[in-house]
């Protein structure tokens, strides 16, 4: 952007914003209990001079500057949540204690998503203060709860109340632009038997045998669709289970296999859904016996604030061309700001941005510190120069989408 000069991360800023992120790392938020960390994040707005700092009903945290003039909302959103620790004994390094040392931040979350949030939050807080002139609009940063347990859901309360013109989803991308994601659909297939007792069998109809045969057949008639860039829209088995669960010495009478499914461009729900359908439908001709049915699986999980949030394990694919205003908009402000001006050329994780992007159609692209490679691992962690760059990326980015 000619005219539009790149700030310096000073030692104070580049300071501020590690000792944040150290903070954050420092709260246990697993989902469902973001409530410290979500006053914190909140007081850390405030205090770093965003005009307005909510918690919204089921509990995310959303700062809004206001840069004046007629521009468009721009927001950047990260969860705030994280995956479960597991067994802390395992880390070298306290899953929550935040530890700096040899150039990385450590800890649970540290890569998902928090590094991402406190570069985000920094980003748009020295922006305001560096006053540029030409900037117009609003940017909006949003630190969400859930998201590792129903994707997207509490996206929903951050869109209705913000409504955001562009989305910036705070992957860790390796500080480039992903301008696409497969869509998920959890899929759930049950085969229901006839109980009986393990010893006499033949009085029973086994509905783990079914469906073991079941997923010999789906495993070998189904056919992934396949996008230039997104990929293949694999099926992919992560869990079985038969009931009675905790009974010895009894045939089950039903069972359940969960598959995963990837979304690419153009498929619907209910077109995943009657794919699986008719595979079954044409395994009960070789299955004698066989009942089956499938359905898209559905949780609904109680925020910290006391409010539900539910829904369908289903979001679409989302992919912007790469000639897109926005994606170019957002190349020029990594260019000025003096990153590699990078297009990553494969689709990011599932994120939020499924929902900004797959089901509001709202221009949204990916972009974060760190590596997908780091994320959910035991030691966790960030490097430091990351950060610094990631902030650096979200400020610049702001920038060039704000500017005139």
């Amino acid at each position: 952007m000619p005219g539009w000069c790149c700030p310096v991360l000073n030692a104070a800023r580049e300071s501020e914003l590690v000792r944040i992120c150290q903070e954050f790392v420092r709260i246990p938020s697993e989902s469902g209990n973001e409530r410290q960390m979500a006053s914190f994040v909140r007081d850390v707005m405030l205090s770093l001079g965003y005009d307005r700092a909510e918690i919204d009903p089921c509990g995310n945290v959303t700062g809004t500057i206001d840069l004046g003039g007629d521009g468009p909302c721009l927001l950047f959103e990260a969860q705030m949540d994280h995956v479960d620790v597991a067994d802390p004994f395992e880390w070298e390094f306290y899953p929550f204690g935040g530890i700096l040392q040899s150039g990385r931040i450590y800890g649970r979350g540290a890569t998902d998503q928090k590094g991402s949030l406190a570069a985000m939050i920094c980003a748009a807080s020295f922006l305001k203060e560096d006053r540029h002139p030409e900037c117009a609009g609003r940017i909006a940063v949003s630190a969400t709860v859930h998201q590792e347990r129903i994707e997207g859901a509490s996206s929903r309360f951050v869109c209705s109340s913000h409504h955001p013109d562009l989305v910036v989803s705070g992957e860790a991308s390796a500080l480039k632009i992903e301008r696409g994601q497969r869509g998920r659909a959890e899929i759930i297939v049950e085969t229901l038997g006839k109980p009986a007792h393990s010893a006499n069998p033949e009085y029973g109809i086994n509905a783990a045998n079914h469906m073991v045969s079941l997923v010999s057949v789906l495993s070998g008639s189904f056919r992934p669709v396949t996008d230039p860039f997104l990929g293949e829209g694999i099926l992919e088995l992560t869990r079985l289970v038969s009931y009675p669960e905790t009974a010895t010495g009894v045939v089950p009478s039903r069972c359940q296999a969960v598959f995963d499914r990837r979304v690419i461009l153009g498929e619907t729900r209910d077109g995943i859904l009657s794919q699986i359908e008719e595979i079954i439908g044409e395994a009960g001709r070789s299955i004698p016996g066989l009942k089956a049915s499938a359905r898209i699986s559905s949780s609904e999980e109680r925020c910290y604030t006391g409010v539900q949030i539910k829904g369908e394990h289903f979001v679409p694919a989302w992919l912007l061309e790469r000639e897109h205003p926005f994606v170019k908009r957002c190349l020029e402000g990594l260019d000025s700001i003096g990153l590699p001006p990078i297009v990553a050329d494969r689709p990011g994780f599932g994120t939020n941005g499924c929902y900004y992007g797959g089901v509001r159609k709202i221009p949204t692209v990916a972009f974060g510190p760190s590596f997908q490679d780091l994320a959910h691992i035991t030691d966790e962690y960030l490097e430091v120069d990351q950060l610094l760059k990631g902030c650096l990326g979200y400020y610049g980015i702001a920038g060039a989408v704000l500017g005139n």
